[in-house]
């Protein structure tokens, strides 16, 4: 099985699978409002210097997520 990291700590250009979404309240509602649910394969496209923001590809639209919203979703390397 592979290792769950944070998606703030994933590399450029990586695809993933989210496994959970972490977080309390607006935040969290408003991620799976986005698309960005348990299941859902996402490709990390670039991040800013600092990696903050970083912007994602999740069910064919684009976001940019800052970095504290990204450690709070947990994901592991998608299957190719």
């Amino acid at each position: 099985m592979a290792a769950e990291m944070t998606l703030d700590m994933a590399k450029e250009h990586a695809t993933l699978k989210i496994v959970r979404i972490a977080g309390k309240g607006g935040m969290r509602l408003r991620m799976l409002q986005m698309g960005i649910t348990p299941g859902t394969r996402i490709k990390i496209l670039r991040q800013a210097p600092l990696a903050d923001p970083v912007e994602i590809s999740v069910r064919g639209s684009k976001l940019a997520l800052r970095r504290d919203e990204a450690k709070n979703i947990q994901v592991i390397k998608a299957e190719e």
